[in-house]
């Protein structure tokens, strides 16, 4: 029996991708997001079999108790790896009983309220954590190494870039003329608020910053742009790759793709224009605001 322990975290679309699928008994399905386990706990309930993968052993280990059953029966597969390697790491599961191919892919980018509410992780600007922000532990460089290694015109160029930041230049220059390290959160934070301008609105003020950074650090949109393409190859005829994204440049790669795969003839997109939460979704569930969802059928 499953364990529902994903009450702090609760999966944007959960409802949308699962029925978008949809689940057939028996059917083999990638969850390349793992996280807290909402979208792959949906599809076991539902008669589907998973390989999951997910770069945070924070999160597998979290799913290793709570699917330990599902586990043992070999309905759920769990991989310690990113999603650029689902090619592979499939390959390497075939000796196991994994098909070569699947009857949906589901991608739901960005962080879990888990590492979010983690201090030690650094994701977030609230707290005094070390600026860390990796989603794989095993990766050699923290956010607090790029703000240090960076100069300042580059370090502006990447707040625009990954997080559409205004200021980018003033925020810049007043972390690399700090007189002392940036190293922490709360560090970054104060900083970002002392010298932005533009302080009112819903977001705070160095939610931008703090993407941006997180971004960089785990290449986020290179590991996009390698993985669609796999996931794509992965798909059985007439199945479905589900993409649910929260920023400009996670659902500029999927509206890319998906296009030039039409045009291809290699499928056709669920729609041209993505599907966005629904206003009861954003009340319950805030972190749903920016999402999007796109979705190709492949031929």
């Amino acid at each position: 029996m499953m364990q529902n322990k994903t009450k702090e975290h609760v999966s944007v679309f959960l409802n949308e991708l699962v029925s978008l699928l949809p689940v057939i008994k028996d059917s083999w399905y990638i969850d390349a997001t793992l996280g807290s386990g909402g979208h792959t706990q949906e599809i076991l309930s539902q008669g589907g079999k998973v390989v999951a993968f997910d770069w945070d052993d924070a999160a597998i280990n979290r799913a290793k108790t709570q699917f330990s059953s599902e586990l043992n029966g070999k309905r759920l597969f769990l991989v310690h790896e990113p999603f650029s390697k689902l090619k592979e790491a499939v390959k390497f599961l075939q000796n196991q009983g994994i098909p070569s191919l699947f009857s949906g892919v589901i991608f739901d980018f960005g962080t879990s309220t888990e590492q979010l509410m983690s201090e030690e992780r650094g994701f977030s600007f609230r707290g005094s954590g070390v600026l860390d922000m990796r989603m794989d532990v095993r990766l050699a460089v923290m956010a607090k190494d790029i703000i240090a290694a960076v100069p300042a015109k580059q370090l502006a160029q990447l707040f625009r870039d990954f997080g559409g930041e205004l200021e980018a230049d003033r925020i810049a220059k007043a972390i690399k003329s700090s007189p002392e390290p940036i190293e922490t959160t709360k560090q970054l934070a104060d900083l970002v608020i002392s010298v932005k301008h533009k302080k009112a609105g819903s977001l705070h003020p160095a939610t931008k910053v703090f993407q941006a950074l997180r971004i960089a650090v785990n290449s986020e949109l290179t590991e996009i742009q390698l993985a669609l393409p796999q996931a794509l190859s992965l798909l059985l005829p007439g199945s479905k790759l589900l993409c649910a994204s929260f920023h400009e440049g996670e659902d500029r790669l999927a509206k890319h793709y998906f296009q030039i795969w039409e045009e291809q003839g290699k499928g056709t997109r669920l729609s041209k224009k993505p599907m966005m939460p629904s206003d009861d979704e954003i009340i319950s569930n805030p972190r749903s605001r920016s999402a999007k969802l796109r979705g190709f059928i492949k031929k």
